[in-house]
């Protein structure tokens, strides 16, 4: 295994959660069974790859989880040291008080579905690793008796998983979270865990916008019009009242944007590449609930010529369909703006 070679793993712990009935029950992992391995394989390498993860902490009081990392600090495995039962018992207490409260909400039997919770201590690059997942289980019809049967899904994964890096001193110095959603579900960070937000959705909000527009404000001086409807675009996206996925928005924003200049096109993937980065340097997550208000950038004013300014409200829907340049047949310079209140201004007939 790739992620998870089996000579680095230190301890496994492998729990099925069932919220229906009150139970969980351990199961037996054999790293030596094939379909088991490649099904592990690609669940952890989907994790270990996602892009979009949220980074916590620890809170000051005493909860079940922070006595599992207190524990492992002095024993690594999960099963002589208990760590992976207790932590499968909250899990289970959790996930019921949940269905108690939002199960009417849906359909099926329980709101939270029955899964598997997998834990494992291990080493890569020296420095230890505790990654939990939880998987749900998804209804499958068995060829051979045709009836419906729960088991883990193998081409789309309904996950929660949380991951815990230390140091080499062995002293926990990152807590990530991840979610297959779009959106990180709260009762496992926040009720599960009781980890506490190590930035908030202010701080996320602000600081990503302002270091994006500042990543594309070097190319500003050699590309002004795609600088403009970058940074516009940019600035719209911010200001949703909706969830932020950084890996999302580089891709709906930049990837997909394609300019008349070539020269800006051969930029871009060194551009994109840098804007990717910024989450590691900057110190801001990459999924969080925007918050508008925290947006530093509210209006760009434009010196048209000595006489007039052009103020334009940062953020706008297709701006370069609403404001645009063109230039006449005898060379001037005309900026066209689409308005439905244009009865002040002289009517002329443009002479193109």
């Amino acid at each position: 295994m790739s992620v998870l070679d089996r000579s680095s793993v230190v301890s496994t712990s492998f729990f099925h959660i069932n919220v229906g009935d009150g139970t969980k029950k351990q199961i037996k992992t054999d790293l030596n069974n094939k379909d088991l391995e490649l099904y592990l394989e690609t669940l952890l390498l989907e994790v270990h790859n996602k892009e979009q993860s949220r980074q916590f902490d620890l809170p000051s009081e005493i909860t079940v989880f922070k006595n599992v990392i207190n524990t492992i600090l002095t024993s690594q495995n999960l099963d002589t040291n208990k760590c992976g039962e207790s932590l499968a018992s909250k899990l289970l207490d959790i996930e019921r008080a949940t269905d108690d409260r939002y199960g009417h909400l849906s359909k099926a039997a329980t709101h939270v579905k029955i899964g598997s919770f997998l834990q494992f201590v291990y080493k890569e690059k020296n420095e230890l690793r505790y990654l939990g997942v939880k998987v749900d289980h998804q209804e499958i019809l068995d060829e051979i008796d045709f009836k419906k049967k729960a088991g883990l899904g193998l081409s789309e994964k309904i996950y929660k998983a949380f991951r815990v890096d230390f140091d080499n001193k062995n002293t926990p110095k990152k807590f990530s979270i991840y979610d297959s959603k779009s959106k990180l579900t709260k009762y496992w960070w926040s009720d599960f865990l009781e980890l506490t937000e190590k930035n908030t959705d202010e701080f996320n909000t602000k600081t990503a916008a302002t270091q994006v527009i500042n990543k594309l404000g070097t190319l500003k001086d050699d590309f002004p019009q795609d600088y403009t409807i970058l940074r516009n675009a940019t600035i719209a996206a911010f200001k949703q009242k909706e969830t932020m996925d950084y890996a999302s928005f580089i891709d709906k924003t930049f990837s997909s944007y394609t300019s008349d200049n070539s020269d800006f096109e051969n930029k871009k993937p060194d551009l994109i590449k840098k804007l990717k980065e910024l989450p590691a340097k900057k110190g801001f997550d990459t999924i969080f609930n925007l918050v508008p208000s925290a947006v530093p950038f509210k209006k760009t004013t434009y010196q048209l010529n000595t006489d007039i300014t052009l103020s334009i409200v940062d953020g706008i829907a297709n701006l370069e369909n609403k404001v645009w340049r063109e230039v006449t047949l005898d060379g001037r310079n005309l900026v066209v703006i689409e308005t439905t209140e244009a009865k002040n201004f002289v009517l002329k007939k443009r002479r193109l």
